[in-house]
């Protein structure tokens, strides 16, 4: 893997900056695996890199200019942390804003956890002495299982892990969403792609899928397939018990979307440091003054 990044950002952020104001947050890129990939920094006052930094993971098919990253970016510095929005590729270079659903999908939770390995890298590289992660949504789930693929090889500088209204999955449940937002059969969908696989096609495309937010989209087989495996990738609380930090997991109380999320909590193994807070009344993106409630949780758990 190759880092760079832009000019305008490099000496800012590889040195200690003393700031008599909050430092705009400015733009980097990282190139991994053939593709350009988009961050935001935004550093707190007085702060650099070096100083710690929190990655931030957004979720399904977003982005990390969407609300609930940019609003956190700013809540955070407020309170003395360091942050960096990555935006995922979703096997698209360069991309930025919502995943266009003209876009075949080529991408899964294997090269997300890899593309967050990258930016905890290029932390690392900036002398970064504290990295932390966090993931919203289903975002949440794959910051889950990029620590739990890596296991006790999770890089030494990375010490706080938090996952906000972290994804869930179960077969039944998605299996009636799916069938309520787009009235077809999930199963049917998952043994089509599954015969491609087995014959060596996982890359071809289905085209005319429904799949995720996108209506009649061009999925390739592995794709579908890894986003609806009931295996534990998509299920954020049975990837606890393999983790070996220290892990926050915030409810939100009023959450629309995981619902599941509490029960689901209190059935799951849990690594040693585990701690969860719930946000009463949040919504699923922690929208208005919960939000302030999100970020005051981030910061406790981040100074301990």
């Amino acid at each position: 893997m190759s880092c760079h990044l832009r000019n305008a950002v490099l000496a800012g952020l590889g040195i200690a900056i003393a700031a008599a104001s909050p430092v705009a947050a400015e733009p980097v890129q990282l190139s991994h695996d053939g593709r350009v990939l988009n961050g935001e920094v935004q550093l707190a006052e007085g702060r650099s890199v070096r100083d710690g930094v929190l990655l931030l993971v957004h979720g399904t098919l977003a982005h990390n200019r969407m609300e609930i990253m940019s609003a956190l970016q700013e809540m955070l510095a407020e309170r003395g942390i360091s942050t960096l929005a990555l935006t995922l590729s979703l096997g698209v270079s360069d991309r930025k804003g919502m995943y266009d659903c003209a876009q075949p999908h080529r991408h899964g939770n294997q090269q997300a956890a890899a593309e967050i390995g990258a930016w905890v890298d290029w932390a690392a590289k900036q002398g970064a002495g504290k990295v932390g992660v966090l993931g919203h949504s289903r975002g949440g789930a794959q910051v889950a299982y990029y620590a739990a693929q890596a296991g006790d090889r999770l890089p030494a500088v990375v010490q706080k892990l938090v996952l906000a209204a972290p994804a869930t999955f179960d077969r039944t449940k998605a299996n009636e969403d799916y069938r309520s937002r787009y009235g077809g059969d999930l199963n049917a969908v998952m043994d089509r792609a599954a015969a491609l696989v087995a014959g060596a096609k996982g890359q071809e495309l289905m085209p005319d899928t429904d799949f995720m937010y996108c209506q009649k989209t061009s999925v390739a087989a592995a794709t579908f397939i890894d986003y609806h495996w009931g295996d534990g990738r998509n299920d954020a609380p049975s990837l606890l018990g393999r983790i070996r930090r220290p892990v926050l997991v915030v409810v939100a109380g009023g959450d629309e979307i995981v619902t599941d999320l509490p029960q689901k909590l209190e059935a799951a193994l849990k690594p040693e440091r585990y701690r969860a807070v719930t946000v009463d009344g949040a919504d699923h993106f922690f929208q208005d003054l919960y939000g302030e409630d999100l970020a005051d949780a981030v910061a406790a758990f981040w100074a301990e």
